[in-house]
């Protein structure tokens, strides 16, 4: 017989615990249900030995979601990070002092806006001198890599490793980038020219080496061969869908010809959170349980949840969940051999 649904009530007997409502979830129905169940599948990853991936798309630096992301770095809650190049680089600005402000999208004027200096992001602001001024700032790192790195290329996941060095350096250690050089966490920026290095790129002095994006798929892939079952296994949660998706999703179908088998190498758990919808040929790369089945990305027998919901409404939830249900100091105990393995990927 199947599961019984159960009601949600209200409940305050045990301080009203985030961690316990979202378990209760899982008994509940629609997008609620998705999201206990993301939970509970977001447990079990980190009480496994597998690898995790994460994907990162949409605005989320911008809209103040970063200080999350870096705190699943630092937990070791991800170990492998596929990004846009803004959730990459735009958490610099509220580290470098630059503050976002609320707008009312609905009446906002953006040619006034413009008039005014200010970049929108729907519904908040950011003054458009400092974002120049940032651009500018991740040029001085352009400067840095042609005086230090003497080879005539580097790979993407190289690149940002080095940015992430550098930007420690700098004082701003607090981001995504340099959370991830510190912690040993491979970070992909598939699509890098598509945001602020580019200016920073343009502004440098010294241009030099060449970054390599394709040798970022031999990276991904021997990350991947290395952990894909029947090893250890791989899991994945994306943030939205795009490119970063479909970098972490496309390497398991490498992985199958790589090995001449038959048998998919797929990931055996997925969470999606999106508010994107398959019909109209979106989500990044189709539903984790459904299409990506057929590709081999994702298994058939695997955990694999879509939850179609607001990323910032969804996100704080569930980290805050993870951090009631293992405490303050927790750090999840298969990190450090992953810590160890995977910086040789890079060189």
């Amino acid at each position: 017989m199947w599961p019984v649904r159960e009601p949600l009530h209200v409940d305050t007997k045990n301080g009203g615990s985030i961690s316990r409502l979202l378990g209760r979830m899982q008994a509940s129905a629609f997008q609620g249900r998705k999201l206990g169940e993301a939970f509970g599948v977001w447990k079990r990853m980190i009480d496994g030995p597998g690898l995790i991936c994460l994907g990162l798309a949409g605005s989320m630096a911008s809209a103040g979601m970063w200080p999350l992301v870096t705190w699943l770095i630092e937990r070791g809650y991800v170990d492998v990070v596929a990004s846009t190049s803004a959730n990459a680089t735009e958490d610099l600005l509220e580290q470098r002092g630059v503050p976002f402000y609320q707008i009312d999208p609905d009446h906002v004027d953006d040619a006034e806006l413009w008039r005014g200096r200010f970049y929108r992001f729907y519904d908040h602001v950011v003054s458009a001198s400092e974002y120049d001024r940032f651009e500018d700032f991740l040029g001085g790192f352009f400067d840095h890599l042609a005086r230090t790195w003497t080879a005539p290329a580097i790979s993407g996941a190289r690149f940002m490793y080095e940015l992430g060095r550098w930007l420690d350096g700098q004082g701003v250690s607090g981001g995504l980038t340099a959370t991830c050089y510190r912690e040993h966490v491979p970070l992909f920026v598939p699509a890098a020219p598509d945001g602020p290095i580019s200016e920073g790129y343009r502004t440098a002095r010294a241009k030099g080496p060449a970054v390599d994006f394709f040798r970022d798929y031999d990276v991904a892939l021997r990350i991947m061969d290395r952990w894909m079952e029947p090893a250890l296994g791989t899991s994945a949660i994306f943030l939205g869908g795009g490119v970063p998706k479909d970098f972490l999703q496309i390497t398991a179908t490498s992985v199958c010809a790589i090995r001449g088998s038959a048998s998919a190498s797929p990931h055996m758990a997925a969470i999606q959170i999106t508010t994107d919808n398959t019909v109209f040929g979106g989500l990044g790369g189709a539903g984790v349980g459904t299409e990506c089945i057929s590709w081999g990305k994702e298994s058939p027998a695997g955990a694999n949840v879509m939850l179609f919901a607001d990323v910032t409404i969804a996100l704080p939830m569930l980290c805050h969940g993870l951090a009631e249900h293992y405490g303050e100091h927790h750090r999840r105990r298969a990190r450090a051999a992953l810590a160890a393995d995977l910086p040789a990927a890079l060189d």
